[in-house]
C-alpha cells in the first residue's frame, strides 16, 4: 500500500510525518510497525530520461510486434503490479519513478533477449545494478550475448578457477570476443572503452554461475 503524506517537522533526528488513512483493511488491527518512506524532492521526469524509456519500448514492442500504445500501457501496468506503484504519466511523474521504470524495462529486455537499437549499458541509470542483472542472467554487458565470466580480480597462473573461492570477487559477464579483448588490451583500458567495471559475486551469483563460495 503507498500513501502520500507532508512532513510536518523535522527535529534534526527524526521526521514528524502525516498521512491521511482510512484503516478500511485493519492494517493498524494487525499491528503493522514499519513502513518505508520515498521522499520526492519535486523533481519531475527529465529529457533523457523520457527519451531512454520511449526508445527502450519502441525495440520492445517492434520485437514483439505489439501495437507501441498498448505496449506501453502493458508495460507499465506490469511494472505498477511488480513494485505497487500507483498510476502514472511518462509526462510528469517524478525523476525517482522514471529511473525505476527504466531499470525495469531495461532488466525486462535483459532477460528475454529483447535485441535494442543500442548499448543498455548506455541507456542504463544504474551500471552497477545494470551489470548484476546481466551476471545474473549470463549476458554479456556490452553485446547481450551468451556470456562468459570474466575475472577483474585475478584469478594466477596456474590455479584451477573450479577450485578457488569466487565469492567476493570481482567479475563482468562478457560475450568471448569481448572476453579475450579484455585480457589483450588489459582491464583498465577495457573498463575505459567500454564503461563498465566489475561487480563482486555474491551467493546468488555464485549459485547462478555454479563456482564455489565457501
Amino acid at each position: 500500500m503507498i500513501l502520500q503524506g507532508k512532513i510536518k517537522g523535522y527535529d534534526g533526528q527524526a521526521l514528524t510525518i502525516q498521512a491521511p488513512f482510512s484503516d478500511t483493511f485493519g492494517f493498524i488491527k494487525r499491528k503493522y510497525g514499519e513502513c518505508e518512506i520515498r521522499l520526492d524532492d519535486g523533481r519531475r521526469i527529465s529529457t533523457d530520461q523520457r527519451r531512454k524509456i520511449y526508445a527502450t519500448l519502441r525495440d520492445i514492442s517492434e520485437y514483439t510486434g505489439h501495437e507501441p500504445e498498448y505496449l506501453k500501457e502493458l508495460m507499465k501496468y506490469s511494472f505498477m503490479a511488480k513494485t505497487g506503484k500507483e498510476h502514472f504519466s511518462l509526462s510528469d511523474c517524478d525523476m525517482t519513478t522514471a529511473k525505476e521504470y527504466l531499470e525495469f524495462l531495461i532488466e525486462f529486455c535483459v532477460e528475454f533477449d529483447i535485441p535494442c537499437a543500442e548499448s543498455l549499458a548506455e541507456r542504463s541509470p544504474d551500471i552497477a545494478r545494470y551489470i548484476y542483472v546481466c551476471l545474473k542472467n549470463k549476458k554479456c554487458c556490452i553485446t547481450g550475448q551468451k556470456a562468459q565470466l570474466h575475472h577483474v580480480d585475478a584469478v594466477g597462473m596456474g590455479r584451477n578457477r573450479n577450485d578457488i573461492i569466487h565469492l567476493g570477487m570481482r567479475v563482468l559477464p562478457l560475450h568471448w570476443k569481448l572476453h579475450r579483448e579484455a585480457h589483450d588490451i588489459g582491464q583498465a583500458e577495457f573498463d575505459k572503452k567500454y564503461h563498465v567495471f566489475g561487480i563482486r559475486l555474491d551467493e546468488e551469483l555464485c549459485r547462478v554461475w555454479k563456482v564455489k563460495k565457501e
